[in-house]
């Protein structure tokens, strides 16, 4: 799984494709979590380079098993997400759009109004902001570009199925093992479970896994009983032994966290959202990957435009020089990615 999942560093474009999907997350602590993902698999990469680049690459913004990015291609598969007919508030947003071009909803507010509505999580945003993100929902819009990370909506082409929900829920699931690699029955199941809008019932859901395992699409092994789902690509590339990597909190290789205490026996939380007086690794501790274990975390800041990092670790910290060489040089190139590289980063163990 790791040595298929961190493959040789290559150009965006490649890296996006081998990946499939890229989830992506708003919080910046040091960066945004696509960025940390692609620093380890795109060569010389730098924070926001997705940004940047994203109005040059064939790509789209849509949910998969979490909201990312993707080929325009599976973008497709997934769309159209309903038959339901647009509301009025809807048809009015497309016209102004289709009319004014590609737009935030802060310019959309001075063509339709900026009333303050209930959003999805209890609290208020504006009717605006929420038509549009209903709308891309569906797959009516499509994110153009974003300026500081704000989405630019533009109308998305008009979409007609080509294959049965029961195909496209197929695809969707390859293309989920193709990003996160071997995982279990039940994290593929009810990580794709928002997409009963194709395939409803549950053992019907079941039933479309079973068919592309059954052809061999999906290849099932055994680890301590635990059965794994995985595409058996056979791709195997070649780790540098002597490596530490700082993961993402979404980073493939440790997204799936039942799938992470199975194989590296500790429990790793994300505490962003947890009370600080709760929190035991940080607020955004980010994995250590030494050679092929993940052995703690780091948290990382930045004060006077210096990274310092401090590790945390499971057990104890690895006495090997080797890895002390590793963690330093793993530190100058976060530091690099974040383009801080002027000044050397201060690191800590804990």
């Amino acid at each position: 799984m790791l040595n298929d999942s961190l493959f040789s560093p290559c150009g965006m474009a490649a890296a996006i494709q081998r990946l499939g999907f890229v989830q992506a997350d708003p919080i910046r602590c040091p960066a945004r979590a696509q960025d940390l993902i692609l620093r380890h698999r795109v060569k010389n990469y730098r924070a926001g380079d997705l940004e940047r680049s994203y109005p040059d690459l064939d790509l789209e913004e849509c949910y998969l098993y979490a909201y990312g990015f993707l080929s325009k291609d599976l973008w497709r598969i997934v769309h159209p997400k309903t038959e339901k007919k647009l509301t009025a508030e809807h048809r009015k947003t497309l016209d102004v759009i289709r009319q004014h071009g590609p737009m935030h909803s802060k310019d959309l507010e001075s063509h339709v109004g900026g009333e303050r509505v209930k959003n999805y999580w209890g609290g208020f945003s504006r009717s605006a902001k929420m038509a549009m993100e209903s709308l891309h929902n569906r797959g009516a819009l499509r994110v153009a570009s974003r300026t500081n990370g704000i989405r630019i909506y533009e109308v998305a082409e008009v979409m007609k199925p080509t294959r049965s929900p029961e195909e496209r829920l197929q695809e969707i699931m390859l293309a989920t093992l193709q990003s996160m690699g071997a995982t279990t029955r039940r994290f593929l199941l009810s990580e794709l479970s928002h997409f009963k809008y194709l395939v409803e019932n549950v053992a019907d859901r079941r039933r479309c896994l079973q068919g592309l395992i059954d052809t061999g699409r999906i290849r099932v092994d055994t680890i301590d009983e635990v059965e794994y789902l995985s595409l058996g690509s056979g791709r195997r590339g070649r780790m540098k032994t002597d490596t530490v990597r700082i993961l993402a909190p979404f980073d493939p290789i440790v997204r799936d966290r039942t799938r992470f205490e199975h194989f590296w026996n500790w429990t790793y939380r994300f505490e962003a959202y947890t009370p600080q007086h709760k929190r035991k690794l940080g607020y955004y501790a980010m994995p250590v990957l030494w050679r092929d274990h993940i052995v703690g975390w780091a948290n990382a800041t930045v004060e006077e435009d210096r990274l310092k990092l401090e590790f945390g670790y499971v057990d104890r910290r690895p006495k090997e020089r080797a890895y002390q060489e590793a963690a330093e040089k793993e530190a100058i190139q976060l530091a690099k990615f974040l383009r801080l590289e002027k000044t050397a980063p201060e690191i800590s163990h804990a």
